[in-house]
C-alpha cells in the first residue's frame, strides 16, 4: 500500500514542483495544483453527470420494484440490475469522485510531508545526507514522516547545516517558505491547545458547507434526495472536513478547502453543457421537495399530540378491540362495523389513525376512543406492545414490514379486511396475509384464492369469515338517498389504478379527446397516489383542457357526486370498478393495460383471478389496439343500461357475501371472539 501511495506522491510531486517553479509560492502552488486536478477530472465529471441524470430518471421504476418485491430481496436485486442495464446506468460511477479525492489527498499528504523531495526536487544523495544530519541533530534513529518540514525550520532558524551540501541546494531550502498568509502550511493544527490554529479547520468546515449548499441547489441527485438525506450529507461532510484537517499539515487543509470550493464551478458548467431539465422534470423535483418539507413541518406540529395519544392509549387497562387506519380515507371501510360495535358491544372501541387531520379524531361517541399515532417512533412500538383481544386492519404484509404482531400478548387475534373485491393471489405480495389469523371475506372467489395460496406455500389455514363488503353496503345506502335526474349529455368517468403503464400513462389523452369530441362530458379522476407522486402531470392535464367545458380533471377526492352520477366508468385494474358497478348498477369498460401483478409467483394458467370472472359480467374488456372504437362501445353500453342493471344486480347477489348485513356480520363476529376469549 505504501508503495502505491509513494507512486501517487511521485506523480503529484512532479505537478507540484512545476506549480512551485512557476509561482515561487508554496500556498499559491497548492491552489494552482488543485485547479489543475479539477480540470483533469472534468471528463470524469461529465460521465458522472450523465449517470446521475439516469439515476433520477429511473428512480420511479426502482421505487415500484421496492414495493413489488418488498419481501424478496434476491428478486428485487435481479430486477434492479435489469433496470440498470436498460438505462445503461453504472451504480459505482457515483463513488469515483470520492475515490479520486481520497487518492489525491494521500498523494498531497506525501508531497506536503516531503517538500524537499517532491517540491524542491533534491537528489536522493542530498536527501540521504540531510536525513543523517537530522538524525544526529535530533538524536533519533528514525527521522519520522515530518522530518523534512522540521529540516526546513532548522535551516530557517540558523542551525548548523550539514557539510557537503551544494550551496544551490542550501539557498533553495532557505528560500522555501512554508508560510502562506500567516499560516504555517507545514504544521498540524491543534485548535484545542493553540486557538490561533483554528483558521484552517474552520475554513475547511465552511468550504464543505458551501459545497453541500451548492449541491443541494444545482446537483440533480441532491435535488431528488429527501431533506434528511441532504441534511445528513451536509452534517457528515462538515464534520469529516473538520476532523480530517485537524490530523494533517495545514498544506493538506489548504488543498481540501480549495478542492471543496473549486468543485462548484464545474457543477455549474456541467449543468450548462448537460442541462438536467432536458431529461428530468426539475420543477417537479423541487415541488416534491417542497411538499416533503411541508409534510415534515406539519407532522412536527402534531408530535406532542401523538406523544400524548400514545401515553393515553397505554394507560387503558383490559383493552378489547383495536382498529388501525392508515389515513383519513380509511374510515369508510370501518364505519358500518363501528356503528354496530357501538350498538351491540359493552366495551370501548379503540381507533388509531395515522392522519393528524382525520375528522374521526373529533368523534365524541360514547365508548369510541380515537388516537392519532403515525410516526415509526410510536407506531412500531405500539404494535409490538399491544395487549388486547383482537386487532382489525386493512394493511397487508403484517410482520413483514413495519407493523409487527404483539410481542407482549401472543394470543391477539389479527383480522384482515380487504379494501375491495380484490385478488388474494394476484394483487398481494407473496405472503402478504400469512401472519393474519382471520380474514373477512367479501366473495367466494377470494376464499378459493386464499386456500389455494395456503396449500401452495404450506402456510397455516386462516379463519375465513363470510362477511361481505361493509363499504359497498354503506355506499349503496348513501346512493339510494341521492336524487337522480336524467341528463341529456352522457357522462363518462375515467378512474384508473396506480401502477406502471396504467391508463394515465398509455391512453388518457386519447380517451379525453375521443369522448369530448363525441359530445360526452368526461371526468378524469386519477388515483390519489399518482397525483401525489406526479402532481405536475395533472397540472398539465388541467392546463391543456381548461377551456374545454366537456372535460373535468378531478384531483379533489373529497367530491364524489360526479363519480356516482356518471353513466359509465372506464378503468383498468382498479377495484373501484366493483364499487361503481355494484352501487350504481351501471356498466364498466376495462382497458386491458398490463396486469398489475404483485405476486412474482402468479401463474394465470394455474388460477384465474376471481375478479376476472366478475369483470366479464359487469362490463366489457377493450384492448389498447381497440381504443379508436371505444366511443361506439360506450354508446351501446349506455343504451343497454337496463340490461346491465339486471345483469350487475344478479352478479352482486351471486358473488358477494352478506349483502346489506356485512357491517353487522363483522361486528358480531368480533364481539363473539372477544367473549369467547374471556370465557363468556
Amino acid at each position: 500500500m505504501q508503495s502505491i501511495i509513494n507512486g501517487i506522491s511521485e506523480i503529484m510531486g512532479f505537478f507540484m514542483h512545476v506549480c512551485y517553479a512557476v509561482t515561487g509560492n508554496y500556498g499559491v502552488a497548492i491552489i494552482i495544483f488543485t485547479i489543475l486536478t479539477k480540470i483533469l477530472l472534468f471528463p470524469v465529471n461529465i460521465l458522472i453527470q450523465k449517470n446521475s441524470i439516469k439515476m433520477v430518471c429511473m428512480q420511479p421504476e426502482i421505487n415500484a420494484l421496492k414495493i413489488k418485491y418488498l419481501d424478496d430481496r434476491d428478486k428485487f436485486a435481479n430486477e434492479q440490475l435489469a433496470v440498470y442495464k436498460k438505462h445503461k446506468y453504472h451504480p459505482f460511477l457515483g463513488i469515483v469522485p470520492l475515490i479520486f479525492q481520497l487518492v489525491l489527498v494521500m498523494g498531497v499528504l506525501g508531497v506536503v510531508y516531503k517538500p524537499l523531495t517532491y517540491i524542491l526536487g533534491l537528489k536522493t544523495a542530498e536527501i540521504s545526507l540531510l536525513d543523517n544530519w537530522f538524525a544526529d541533530m535530533m538524536r533519533v534513529t528514525d527521522v519520522g514522516k515530518s522530518a523534512q518540514i522540521q529540516m526546513i525550520e532548522l535551516f530557517h532558524s540558523g542551525s548548523n547545516i550539514p557539510d557537503g551540501l551544494p550551496m544551490e541546494t542550501i539557498n533553495s531550502i532557505n528560500q522555501f517558505n512554508l508560510d502562506f498568509l500567516g499560516v504555517d502550511l507545514g504544521a498540524v493544527p491543534n485548535p484545542l491547545k493553540l486557538p490561533g490554529q483554528t483558521i484552517v479547520p474552520l475554513l475547511a468546515g465552511i468550504s464543505a458547507y458551501i459545497l453541500c449548499f451548492a449541491q443541494n441547489k444545482i446537483n440533480i441527485l441532491q435535488l431528488s434526495a429527501g431533506r434528511i438525506n441532504r441534511v445528513g450529507t451536509t452534517v457528515f461532510m462538515v464534520a469529516f472536513s473538520l476532523y480530517l484537517v485537524c490530523l494533517v499539515p495545514q498544506g493538506v487543509g489548504l488543498y481540501w478547502i480549495c478542492g471543496n470550493l473549486f468543485s462548484i464551478p464545474p457543477m455549474i458548467l456541467l449543468n450548462k453543457l448537460i442541462p438536467p431539465h432536458k431529461y428530468v422534470d426539475v420543477t417537479y423535483l423541487k415541488k416534491v421537495k417542497a411538499e416533503a418539507a411541508a409534510k415534515e413541518k406539519r407532522y412536527k406540529q402534531y408530535q406532542k399530540i401523538e406523544k400524548t395519544a400514545y401515553k393515553r392509549f397505554f394507560a387503558v387497562k383490559n383493552m378489547k378491540i383495536v382498529i388501525y387506519a392508515e389515513g383519513k380515507g380509511y374510515y369508510k371501510y370501518f364505519s358500518n362495523i363501528i356503528k354496530y360495535l357501538l350498538e351491540y358491544a359493552d366495551f370501548d372501541i379503540h381507533y388509531i389513525t395515522s392522519e393528524p387531520q382525520d375528522p374521526i379524531l373529533e368523534d365524541k361517541r360514547d365508548h369510541f376512543k380515537t388516537y392519532y399515532i403515525a410516526s415509526d417512533k410510536y407506531l412500531i412500538p405500539l404494535f409490538m406492545k399491544l395487549d388486547c383481544s383482537l386487532v382489525l386492519l386493512t394493511t397487508p404484509d403484517l410482520e413483514k414490514y413495519h407493523l409487527k404482531r404483539s410481542r407482549v400478548n401472543r394470543d391477539i387475534e389479527y383480522i384482515y379486511m380487504m379494501h375491495g373485491i380484490g385478488n388474494a393471489y394476484l394483487a398481494y405480495r407473496k405472503g402478504a396475509l400469512d401472519y393474519y389469523d382471520t380474514i373477512f371475506l367479501q366473495n367466494r372467489n377470494t376464499e378459493l384464492e386464499v386456500r389455494f395460496l395456503e396449500d401452495k406455500y404450506g402456510t397455516k389455514h386462516k379463519r375465513l369469515v363470510e362477511t361481505g363488503s361493509p363499504l359497498i353496503d354503506m355506499l349503496r345506502e348513501k346512493y339510494a338517498d341521492i336524487k337522480h335526474t336524467e341528463r341529456k349529455t352522457p357522462q363518462i368517468i375515467i378512474a384508473p389504478s396506480w401502477q406502471p403503464d396504467n391508463i394515465i400513462d398509455l391512453c388518457a389523452w386519447k380517451l379525453l379527446d375521443l369522448f369530448s369530441n363525441a359530445g360526452f362530458k368526461v371526468i378524469l379522476r386519477p388515483h390519489p397516489q399518482q397525483v401525489r407522486h406526479n402532481p405536475v402531470l395533472f397540472e398539465r392535464f388541467a392546463e391543456q383542457y381548461k377551456d374545454n367545458n366537456k372535460i373535468n380533471i378531478q384531483t379533489d377526492f373529497s367530491e364524489n357526486d360526479s363519480f356516482w352520477k356518471s353513466d359509465l366508468l372506464i378503468t383498468d385494474w382498479s377495484s373501484v370498478s366493483y364499487e361503481f358497478a355494484f352501487v350504481t348498477k351501471r356498466p364498466v369498460i376495462f382497458i386491458r393495460t398490463p396486469m398489475k401483478i404483485m405476486n412474482p409467483d402468479f401463474d394465470e394458467n394455474t388460477v384465474v383471478p376471481g375478479t376476472v370472472n366478475i369483470a366479464a359480467m359487469i362490463g366489457k374488456s377493450v384492448a389498447l389496439s381497440e381504443i379508436e372504437n371505444i366511443v361506439d362501445i360506450a354508446k351501446q353500453m349506455i343504451a343497454d343500461k337496463e340490461i346491465y342493471e339486471e345483469q350487475i344486480e344478479k352478479t352482486y347477489n351471486q358473488y358477494i357475501y352478506g349483502k346489506g348485513q356485512s357491517g353487522k356480520l363483522c361486528a358480531l363476529y368480533m364481539i363473539q371472539s372477544v367473549r369467547k376469549k374471556e370465557g363468556i
